[in-house]
């Protein structure tokens, strides 16, 4: 038997107040990364503190990089002195977050040995894309006892295009091309906040990259980088999770911290369900939900389309609307892992391949459910936020991968949530 935490969730509460977004998850993964190639002391403000930071944080310290201090959402790191190309998965907790210190490493070290990808059982994370851009920069890969190896005895400056708007792979590309020989183009490249908060960060410590119309980015190769502070977009994804919880238990809330026009899709789509939100000057909104609200349809698209990893939340919200939703997710194909459990609460949801048809009840039962991936639970939260009754929600390990404290902001906005220690076997 091991011990695991879990939410008991007293549902029928409205959420009214304000909260404040954390800064974004998919932002300081790859600028720790990011840190690697400067080397030299970095601060980043508004840096959330989640599990998988954590973990990357572990990693990076056994190669060689030093974690100076990490309190009160300031984060700073020293890459100066000899690094280790090579990471090893000292805590047994295998993270994405990894992927893109293979630009990082080739840009510094021009070697990278990188193990086995992981993160949330969602669907393949095929890193293809990756591997096609930098070997036209010159790397050559193979897989060795487990890891990624990538060398190049230098980087050279090319075209690429993405097959896919991967943001990974274009993360990646950034990177490697920022110290790379000549000027690099990466056209059909993700457009995403965290891109370019990358960017933006990139451009502080000494990177020439801009934009070019349309979908692409001009990197001119520069020797070196140097230190610099920088501070995190909102998490936007976090930010849609309060505005759909909000939502679903018919309260009225202000999300501050966060870009509206980096989650303009949930609002938009939120919009179309009855509910009203209403932008506030550059960092705020303010949702309030109604009784009786309409389904909907979604997509899940890259940005600017309406994102994958709000799906599921969403899908929790659609299954207390009046009528019928279709819900396509073309991103991830597992990315339907919360419907048996929302199932298990009243839920009445058809699946087939990438497509969940939402047929709309009038109420939710409490019920003891598991998280299975980090969206996924927090799907599970938002469902047990307007059931009847308690809800346990079991596997919070998943969700405090990504989220900064979920638990008590929902708290902060009039929820009743416990967390309490399990045992599982």
């Amino acid at each position: 038997m091991t011990k695991e935490q879990a939410l008991l969730i007293e549902g029928g509460k409205r959420l009214n107040g304000t909260v404040r977004c954390s800064g974004a998850k998919n932002s300081i993964l790859p600028l720790v990364a990011a840190a690697i190639a400067v080397r030299d002391v970095v601060t980043f403000q508004n840096v959330p503190d989640i599990a998988d930071l954590r973990s990357l944080l572990e990693l990076i310290t056994a190669m060689g990089i030093t974690v100076v201090s990490f309190k009160d959402g300031e984060l700073t790191l020293d890459s100066r002195g000899p690094i280790e190309p090579r990471v090893e998965n000292t805590n047994g907790y295998s993270l994405r977050g990894t992927q893109t210190m293979v630009g990082a490493l080739l840009a510094r070290e021009h070697r990278a040995m990188l193990p086995s990808l992981g993160g949330c059982s969602i669907g393949a994370r095929p890193i293809d894309l990756h591997i096609k851009g930098l070997r036209a920069m010159g790397t050559s890969f193979e897989w060795k006892d487990g890891y990624l190896v990538g060398q190049a005895a230098a980087l050279k400056a090319c075209d690429v295009y993405l097959d896919f708007p991967s943001v990974g792979a274009t993360e990646n590309l950034l990177l490697a091309a920022a110290l790379a020989e000549g000027t690099t183009r990466v056209f059909n490249a993700a457009q995403e906040p965290e891109v370019y908060d990358l960017i933006s960060f990139l451009n502080k410590a000494g990177a020439r990259i801009v934009p070019v119309f349309p979908f692409g980015f001009r990197i001119e190769g520069v020797g070196q980088l140097h230190g610099t502070s920088h501070r995190i977009i909102g998490d936007r994804i976090e930010a849609g999770t309060l505005m759909i919880a909000t939502a679903i238990t018919q309260g009225e809330s202000t999300i501050t911290g966060i870009d509206a026009r980096h989650i303009w899709s949930v609002i938009a789509k939120l919009r179309e369900t009855g509910a009203n939100v209403d932008v506030q000057g550059d960092d705020a909104i303010v949702v309030q939900g109604v009784e009786g609200y309409r389904s909907t349809d979604i997509r899940t698209l890259t940005f600017p389309g309406y994102p994958t990893d709000a799906q599921p939340q969403m899908i929790s919200y659609l299954t207390l609307a009046r009528g019928n939703s279709v819900v396509v997710e073309s991103i991830f194909e597992n990315r339907f892992g919360a419907i048996l459990e929302l199932e298990r609460m009243g839920a009445r949801i058809k699946v087939t391949e990438e497509t969940a048809i939402i047929e709309g009840v009038e109420s939710l039962n409490s019920a003891t459910v598991q998280a299975k991936d980090l969206r996924g639970g927090a799907a599970l939260v938002l469902a047990g936020l307007a059931a009847h009754g308690t809800t346990t929600v079991k596997s919070l390990r998943h969700i405090d991968r990504g989220y900064e404290a979920l638990d008590a902001k929902l708290c902060q906005l009039g929820a009743s949530i416990t967390r309490v220690d399990r045992e599982e076997g």
